[in-house]
């Protein structure tokens, strides 16, 4: 008896080991993943974070292989979005049947929490983790006692029949300042390094949570409610960052940054009087801006401004309900001008209503703002996710009900080649450097004419010419580097699948989003 109080003992003080697992590759590094890490380590659980990046990218039966069991964690935890979901799925169910705990977070499984327990996961965290961690800590070092499962705040499970049992969200964290910075000390950040030696996303300051707007594109019910770090916590991480990493220019990472203004305010003020040598960047909404504020911040080291612009067409920012007019977008790209704070905009296309006038508008505005932005995005065809209006509108009548469940759509995500080991083979040149209009060209969620499709290739263009001169100074480069995106238009008009047949069996490795540098889009 004695004995095996001591084994008891022993096994209590040792720490649980949890392997936490970003399975599909991503190029840089997903800050909100390093929080969920953070959480656990604070609640003393041995924590070994592994990113599937492109620059070492494993297979589903190579992360299990070489991740999973050389790690011989208790417990191994996925985080991931609606991409390739099959095999991540796959990947779940091989580590139950290994005999490891597995639990998931992230996008899919907060808005698929049955599907995700019926492919693999023990339990799954919906929404904000943090206090569900912290009760699944207690729960799991105390025995794991099924009865109390119904006790781990925003946590899913199946009961023993079977049956998924959904736990009530506990309230939103307020004081994001406890949740405090970013955790890179489990990543291998070389795996996050491009060609200038740059860290992609190790500028990035997580400054908020959440939006209180609701486009019908953007899937995120569960965070409609917005939270805020203080001034201090963000200055404070940014003086970290930079005494740690070097890093004098920020991204202010914050759905709608600007969405409090008296935040913002005093932001600027305190930001002004702590005379850093810093400059930052950020995204908002054109709804969300004023000439004054634009100016307190450019005084304060703004140093770029992102707008979701979306649409300039009247009907489909209605539709999309993004609460202004074309108008004002208009007018607050042109104030942003005058103040003189260099401009990222981003449209998007694809909307299953859209017809060729809605892009002829898009066309306008892009001709009439181009003096004023550095730059247009190089991808924005929707991708109806589920949890969005647009997909529960549409689903049925399109046919693409659950349509991550099924092969095709496997490397759907917000662009494809983005996605993928090999984009030469799913994609053209055109699609990779001027404009990625595949799931328009393709018709991959929604049937449009062909009309509506030469419209959009013709928009990408014009917005692909701009990019490209955002990126290089040389004029040779620049008309090069158009000069092929324009043949490989023509070449897939002819035929859609000769360059990515040629060229996809010659090029087999990733190396776009190495040689895609940080802060290329910003003017020199």
């Amino acid at each position: 008896m004695r004995i095996w109080r001591y084994i008891q003992v022993m096994n209590m003080a040792k720490k649980p080991k949890i392997l936490l697992l970003f399975p599909n590759p991503i190029a840089t590094i997903p800050g909100g993943f390093t929080y969920v890490g953070k959480r656990f380590k604070r609640n003393n659980f041995e924590v070994k974070l592994h990113i599937n990046t492109f620059k070492n990218f494993r297979t589903m039966d190579r992360l299990l292989k070489e991740v999973v069991r050389r790690y011989k964690p208790d417990i191994v935890g996925f985080s991931y979005a609606t991409y390739n979901i099959l095999e991540v799925y796959r990947l779940q169910k091989m580590c139950k049947a290994d005999g490891y705990f597995v639990i998931a977070g992230g996008n899919h499984p907060t808005i698929m929490p049955e599907e995700c327990l019926n492919n693999g996961a023990d339990l799954v965290f919906r929404g904000e983790a943090e206090l569900g961690i912290d009760d699944f800590c207690s729960w799991f070092v105390s025995g794991k006692n099924p009865k109390r499962l119904n006790k781990l705040r925003g946590v899913s499970y199946l009961d023993k029949n079977g049956k998924a049992v959904h736990n009530a969200l506990p309230p939103r964290i307020t004081d994001l300042d406890d949740i405090g910075e970013m955790d890179f000390s489990s990543l291998n950040l070389n795996q996050f390094r491009t060609a200038d030696g740059s860290l992609k996303g190790l500028n990035v300051i997580s400054c908020g949570r959440g939006c209180p707007f609701r486009c019908s594109f953007c899937s995120h019910s569960n965070w409609y409610k917005y939270t805020s770090r203080s001034a201090e916590s963000i200055i404070e991480e940014m003086i970290h960052r930079s005494k740690e990493y070097g890093i004098t220019n920020f991204w202010l990472s914050d759905e709608t940054f600007t969405v409090n203004r008296n935040r913002m305010y005093e932001f600027c003020k305190k930001f002004r009087e702590s005379n850093l040598p810093f400059k930052w960047m950020m995204g908002t909404r054109v709804d969300c801006v004023d000439e004054d504020l634009l100016r307190t911040m450019k005084d304060s080291g703004l140093s770029q401004i992102t707008y979701g612009v979306e649409s300039a067409d009247d009907e489909t920012l209605r539709k999309i309900r993004k609460g202004y007019t074309a108008k004002k977008a208009y007018d607050v790209v042109v104030t942003t001008a005058k103040v003189g704070i260099p401009m990222y905009i981003n449209l998007m296309t694809g909307f299953p209503w859209e017809t060729s006038a809605h892009v002829q508008n898009n066309v306008r505005f892009i001709r009439k703002v181009n003096k004023y932005v550095n730059c247009f995005q190089l991808y924005g065809a929707v991708v109806p996710y589920p949890d969005t209006p647009i997909y529960e509108e549409y689903h049925e009548r399109e046919g693409i009900t659950n349509f991550w469940l099924k092969k095709k759509y496997q490397n759907a995500g917000m662009v494809i080649y983005q996605n993928v080991i090999n984009p030469y083979k799913v994609s053209t040149y055109f699609q990779r450097y001027l404009y990625d209009d595949t799931y328009v060209a393709e018709d991959y969620f929604f049937k449009f004419t062909p009309e509506y499709k030469r419209a959009v290739a013709k928009m990408g263009l014009l917005i692909g010419w701009k990019s490209i001169q955002a990126q290089y100074q040389s004029k040779m480069k620049q008309y090069f580097k158009y000069g092929v995106g324009y043949f490989s238009h023509l070449l897939y008009r002819i035929n859609p699948n000769i360059e990515k047949k040629i060229i996809g069996s010659l090029a087999k490795t990733n190396r776009i989003h190495e040689n895609r540098l940080t802060g290329r889009f910003i003017k020199r």
